[in-house]
């Protein structure tokens, strides 16, 4: 119950009528912060912050596959900006190895990630439209305990983009996870970086109910982020797969909160179907102070084609 009423109340908020039938389409760079009623709903008392003892500053964010040279710039200067510990990224095409590269280096970053077809971040041969959804991380904060991926498929340890159900993605798609320990702290969590079928729901259910699955088979009793771009509404079967599989959406649950929209289409209005496709969730032994889209507008260009998520997660 408390879901839905959250769900309804940021349908209100923005006037969204994509959470129903006919939709129109939203502004994505509706930027309305407010103090998050739906994280009040859930706990009436304010948080202690400084009673947590650890802290995790995300970052999710699809960079657009295309186009690299012009905007690489750009993209590692908001990420700086942001100063993420955890940084989930979509669409990162073979184009963007050598910058992602430097940009680690330069700025004490490490990573993990395969691609949609089996090859290695830093491999020298790979396949041109390979693309990643790795998780970096900061160094100097965190030791990497625990590293895999898996297909979002039927057949999740082996390359495929088939379900049982005889639905097939268009692309394989292949999930990144890691467990990061801090160094100060010993506290570690689980990081995932998802990127989701646009083009078939069932498909998109399919994962989600993996991605649980998979999630909760592998990270025991730490808490957990889900982050990526998801290609689904706040009511598609996928979206409440997560969160009543126990991954509430941090938007919800955030003591402050943005409601707009991540995906902008280069400036144009967002389809309905993509408005809210990014999303960040966390286990439910995980507390969220805030959630921004963040703003990526650079001389009034967008410099990808979603918006960046960011949250500050404790636990």
């Amino acid at each position: 119950m408390k879901k839905l009423i959250s769900l309804l109340l940021i349908c209100a908020m923005l006037g969204l009528t994509a959470c129903g039938n006919g939709a129109e389409d939203t502004d994505p760079d509706t930027d309305d912060k407010v103090e998050n009623e739906a994280g009040d709903d859930k706990d009436s008392e304010v948080k202690d912050w400084d009673s947590y003892e650890n802290q995790i500053r995300v970052l999710c964010y699809n960079i657009f596959y295309k186009d690299v040279a012009d905007r690489s710039e750009n993209i590692q200067d908001l990420i700086l900006q942001n100063d993420p510990d955890v940084l989930m990224l979509q669409e990162v095409s073979v184009d963007w190895i050598p910058y992602l590269q430097s940009f680690m280096s330069e700025n004490g970053y490490s990573y993990y990630g395969y691609g949609r077809y089996g090859g290695e971040l830093s491999a020298s041969d790979l396949q041109s439209g390979d693309q990643f959804t790795p998780v970096l991380w900061k160094t100097d904060k965190y030791d990497l305990k625990d590293s895999g991926h898996f297909w979002l498929s039927s057949t999740p340890e082996n390359y495929s983009a088939a379900w049982l159900d005889g639905t097939v993605s268009k692309y394989p798609r292949c999930v990144n996870w890691v467990i990061l320990q801090d160094k100060e702290t010993g506290g570690e969590f689980m990081a995932v970086s998802i990127h989701t079928d646009p083009e078939s729901e069932q498909v998109r259910t399919n994962s989600s109910n993996l991605a649980v699955e998979m999630v909760n088979e592998i990270r025991g009793e730490r808490p957990a982020i889900i982050a990526g771009d998801w290609n689904m509404k706040l009511t598609d079967d996928a979206y409440l797969a997560v969160t009543e599989g126990g991954y509430p959406d941090v938007r919800m649950i955030a003591e402050e909160a943005d409601l707009g929209g991540s995906f902008n289409a280069w400036g144009e209005r967002a389809d309905d179907n993509f408005a809210f496709g990014d999303h960040i969730f966390v286990s439910d032994n995980m507390a969220a102070k805030t959630f921004e889209v963040v703003d990526d507008y650079y001389d009034g260009v967008h410099i990808s084609d979603h918006n960046p998520l960011f949250t500050e997660l404790y636990y």
